[in-house]
């Protein structure tokens, strides 16, 4: 029960000086302005920073359950730019009121000249908060793809095994086929691809790119049928998505938690999920 009563008062403490901060440079901003007295100033702006606190908090349950992230560039802008609209409307009128609430309709001119100001905090108040939500929400999609990722790379590979007919497992006696080269029509062109020059291999839908040192071919094939048919001690399905020559690693870098990204000797980057990267870890003997 101890622990509960004085836990509330350490969840409000940034709230409480997020406010006592807005409300002293607001205060600052203003008093030149106007001919208010300070204490009036300040508490008229202690009522602005609740204002946004109770911004803020819509905000963010709004936003999120709207999947804005996952919108095109275009159509996020839209909706950002309405958003913002509205968000900055609403903090004009609520804090007009406030004004006219602490300081009386005799004094509305002075008011008045603070509609721009009040207008431009506004402004950067909203970018600030779209920034923080929008990362968090970037994070916590981050975080269910890397549960996603282990959870379907674990059930490919089952799958992988329960799909191969049983003639066509391997007894002990032979060997599985691996390729060599890989051939990949283009227009009227025949392309063959050394698998040594692969740098990986990337998922694209009914079809995988395969990339090379400076070139990109599409093929229509699956990604199972790649992970089983390369060496399989030289390449590894690092990610549901990517399968990549361990030779061609330039080098290995956290990023974001458990996280981490492939540096190829290409210059492209991909990630690595949790599991792809246990079994990278196991080849490079890390």
């Amino acid at each position: 029960m101890k622990l509960s009563l004085f836990s509330i008062p350490v969840r409000l403490l940034p709230v409480v000086l997020f406010c006592i901060t807005y409300a002293v440079l607001q205060t600052l901003a203003f008093h030149p302005i106007v001919a208010f007295p300070f204490v009036m100033l300040l508490l008229k702006s202690a009522a602005d920073s609740l204002i946004f606190v109770g911004l803020s908090i819509l905000s963010a349950i709004i936003i999120p359950s709207s999947n804005y992230v996952k919108l095109d560039l275009y159509q996020r802008l839209i909706n950002y730019f309405a958003l913002g609209l509205i968000y900055i409307s609403i903090w004009v009128g609520l804090s007009f009121l406030f004004s006219l609430l602490f300081f009386g309709n005799e004094n509305g001119m002075q008011i008045r000249s603070l509609i721009p100001l009040t207008a431009l905090i506004g402004l950067f108040m909203f970018m600030l908060q779209m920034q923080l939500i929008h990362f968090k929400m970037l994070q916590k999609i981050d975080e269910n793809e890397n549960d996603n990722d282990y959870k379907n790379d674990s059930d490919d590979q089952h799958q992988l095994v329960e799909s191969i007919p049983p003639h066509e497992k391997n007894n002990g006696n032979e060997e599985d086929e691996i390729l060599e080269r890989i051939a990949v029509k283009t227009g009227q062109k025949i392309h063959v691809i050394l698998v040594p020059d692969i740098v990986y291999i990337q998922s694209d839908g009914d079809y995988v790119q395969i990339v090379t040192g400076q070139s990109r071919y599409l093929k229509e094939e699956t990604m199972k049928y790649f992970e089983a048919s390369l060496p399989r001690t030289k390449f590894i399905r690092v990610h549901r998505s990517f399968i990549v020559n361990v030779e061609k690693i330039l080098r290995i870098e956290l990023y974001e938690k458990q996280n981490q990204i492939l540096t190829l000797k290409n210059g492209d980057q991909i990630r690595a999920s949790v599991s792809g990267y246990k079994e990278l870890r196991a080849i490079l003997n890390l």
